[in-house]
């Protein structure tokens, strides 16, 4: 198709310029025959024609000549584009532009850019101020000015207080807010040298820095520095949360600006010490100064102010109280960027790196930063709606505190590794229920979480005295004989452990050896019903399974809980709810709540809890429990107790008590994984007999005599179907 429209378009044209039609062929003869007669012609009449004539006649024939080069070049070009782009020759090409014109055309093209680069580029501003106005707009709305202003106002603090008075831990914000122009200058431009040299200069968002900071972490290929200005920080813990997404650092750049916009920068920074974290539940360069150097912010030294501003960096990893080497190495960085701001001398920085600051030498207990979370939980149970500073004494024995948390941490990091145990918990308490030490954990600053009154793990077999006081009531004796041998309950056949069966014994020797098979046995008998009824008299709560399982400890409850159902044993069978708090007053002595004299309630008859005592002292004798001691210079000390294991080694209990405290320890993992074979016999009663035996030193040897006549309270035993006794003998045939 492209080869006849090209030949017809050629036939028109040489039609218009007085040639012959046809194709090319074609036009070849034409021309031929035309120039031949042409020639003819002109030889005729060469001789009797005028000069001018033939000046006409070659003039013609060269225009004729030119007017064919240029049609067979536009009909050479013509082919050329209709075959190149089949099947569309059928439509005109269009006519290529001179050399001229397209060097015309690129400068009109290169100008159109720089031009449009400049449009495009003030309406992407123009938009950018429309939307930093909107954003401004917004969180105007949003985040009234109250907000901001009411955190230049004195918050609610809380001062725990030991039982000999002495202070345990500070919980609350902003306590003492303290001005900019109160600090030492030397504070405030440490804090500006290493977070913020160009705080005064720049935003809210500090361009060069932030570009510094990537190229270092690009350099390093992790992450070294945040970049992030004083301005973006304080917007962050006002505001918003620690996660690290795109989304909320645009959010803290837009809150950053914000902030610019409606306080100063002297504001800002004032904002800033008073609200950021300084490790050891520090928050505000005061408090921070109290529970490090003991001291007002007003009165902090230049070496001081430098250890605290080089906290800002990792509050957690750099405190001094946990690692001063790492925290004092940190110090001198900071004084370096000091003298490189031009804020101290060189001789001043080389004075203060040699003289690094010192610690206050009254410490506070380790990890008694879990006795002030659990305070702080309790304390609107007391009181509520006020708002004022609080002092809340407690029953908490410092001394106790100390070795419970030395024993706990100790243990673990000599034999925690080998036996794959990474956490522990500890309950010390009297008689009476007053907690004297509580260990929520290993370490309080790794992780917050308190085990001790939070955690519910399987107990184990520190459940059976619950199984063997409801036998007791029921009519048992610890010498009745029992047979301990494999035995089917419908499809579940419980087997010791080691699989070790002794045939027939009593009962003191099976709850001395930790028999699973009796505890199942002596619960079918008793009865289900009759055992959780017990155990809720000795104050345990939560869900009990309704099988026989439960008596080898399948339900869950705390170490606060388990502790404290163990005190009846311990007093002579009297209830005793446990509790911490003694007094609640505020900061100016007016007393908002005091604990009342408990009312102990006889829930165990004085006789079985005799029988009790007798056969748990058997387990820290010749038990399970043998591991167990209380060396004093005293003299020998009356205790008894109950190992624990859950199944796969995945708990490790122990409960012992004396008259004078009853002690529960728990070890374990916190996702639940198996420890390397420890039992309830091993780690947990040598960390329970370090901390007894230290709690024992100087008290006097007591033996635990219950002689309460009093009528034991026994609550939902006409619905469970224990009205009367039954006989030892049933139990014996029955148990055969």
């Amino acid at each position: 198709m492209s080869w006849w429209a090209g030949d017809r378009r050629a036939k028109k044209r040489a039609s218009k310029a007085g040639r012959p039609k046809g194709g090319k062929a074609s036009q070849k003869r034409g021309s031929l025959k035309a120039g031949s007669k042409r020639a003819a012609a002109a030889s005729k009449i060469k001789v009797h024609a005028p000069r001018s004539k033939t000046v006409r006649n070659k003039a013609t024939q060269a225009k004729r000549k030119t007017a064919g080069r240029r049609s067979g070049a536009k009909r050479r070009s013509v082919e050329l584009v209709e075959v190149a782009f089949f099947p569309f020759g059928l439509f005109a090409p269009e006519k290529k532009k001179s050399k001229k014109r397209r060097s015309t055309s690129k400068k009109q093209t290169s100008s159109f850019g720089f031009f449009s680069f400049v449009y495009w580029g003030a309406v992407c501003t123009i938009w950018a101020m429309i939307a930093f106005g909107g954003l401004i707009t917004y969180y105007s709305v949003t985040l009234p000015d109250p907000l901001l202003a009411g955190l230049k106002t004195k918050g609610q603090a809380i001062r725990v207080l030991a039982q000999d008075g002495s202070l345990i831990a500070e919980r609350g914000l902003h306590k003492n807010y303290v001005k900019l122009s109160q600090l030492p200058k030397p504070v405030v431009q440490a804090v500006i040298a290493i977070e913020d040299r160009r705080f005064y200069s720049h935003f809210g968002f500090d361009p060069l820095g932030f570009g510094r900071a990537m190229f270092a972490n690009v350099k390093a290929r992790r992450f070294v520095q945040g970049g992030s200005t004083i301005t973006q920080q304080l917007a962050k813990n006002l505001f918003l949360n620690s996660e690290r997404t795109v989304v909320r650092k645009l959010r803290e750049m837009g809150l950053a600006l914000w902030l610019e916009t409606k306080f100063e920068k002297n504001e800002i920074l004032e904002l800033y010490l008073n609200r950021v974290y300084f490790g050891a539940q520090a928050y505000g360069i005061d408090q921070a100064a109290r529970v490090y150097f003991g001291k007002r912010a007003r009165k902090l030294s230049l070496t001081e102010g430098a250890m605290l501003a080089g906290l800002l960096k990792a509050p957690s990893k750099l405190n001094p109280k946990r690692n001063y080497k790492l925290a004092k190495r940190r110090a001198s960085l900071v004084i370096g960027a000091m003298q490189e701001a031009g804020f101290i001398s060189p001789l001043t920085a080389k004075t203060a790196q040699l003289a690094p600051a010192q610690l206050r030498k009254r410490h506070l207990p380790i990890n008694s930063n879990y006795i002030a979370d659990w305070i702080a939980d309790l304390v609107p149970e007391y009181i509520s709606d006020y708002k004022s500073d609080l002092v809340v004494a407690t029953s908490i024995d410092p001394a106790l505190q100390n070795s419970a948390n030395k024993a706990v941490m100790g243990h673990l990091k000599r034999n925690g590794k080998s036996s794959r145990v990474r956490q522990a918990a500890m309950v010390v308490m009297a008689p009476n229920g007053a907690v004297r030490a509580i260990v929520g954990g290993r370490d309080y600053q790794a992780s917050q979480f308190n085990r001790a009154v939070n955690s519910r793990r399987q107990i184990g077999s520190v459940f059976k005295p619950v199984v063997y006081l409801a036998a007791l009531e029921a009519g048992f004796e610890p010498t009745s004989l029992i047979f301990d041998r494999p035995t089917r309950f419908n499809k579940w056949r419980p087997k010791n452990y080691k699989n070790e069966y002794r045939g027939q014994i009593t009962l003191q020797h099976a709850l001395a050896v930790s028999s699973n098979v009796v505890a199942v046995k002596l619960m079918n008998t008793v009865g289900v019903a009759k055992t959780v009824e017990t155990a809720r008299r000795l104050g345990l709560g939560g869900k009990f399974e309704k099988d026989l399982s439960l008596a080898l400890g399948t339900t869950e409850q705390s170490l606060l809980d388990m502790t404290a159902a163990y005190v009846p044993f311990a007093n002579g069978g009297r209830a005793a709810e446990p509790f911490v708090i003694t007094k609640i007053s505020t900061k100016k002595g007016k007393v908002l709540y005091r604990v009342r004299k408990p009312t102990f309630e006889q829930v165990v008859s004085g006789p079985h809890v005799n029988q009790m005592n007798h056969m748990m002292r058997g387990v820290v004798r010749s038990g399970t429990g043998k591991r167990a001691k209380i060396i004093t210079a005293q003299g020998w000390h009356d205790f008894a107790g109950k190992t624990g294991t859950t199944q796969k080694f995945r708990d490790g209990w122990f409960v012992g008590y004396s008259a004078y405290y009853i002690t529960g320890v728990w070890v374990g993992n916190d996702d639940g994984s198996a420890m390397k074979r420890v039992t309830g016999g091993g780690l947990p009663t040598q960390i329970w007999s370090e901390v007894m035996s230290r709690a024992h030193t100087g008290l006097a040897p007591k033996r635990m005599i219950a002689t309460s006549k009093a009528p034991v309270r026994r609550d939902g035993w006409r619905e469970v179907g224990m009205v009367r006794r039954i006989k030892p003998k049933f139990f014996e045939q029955a148990l055969r």
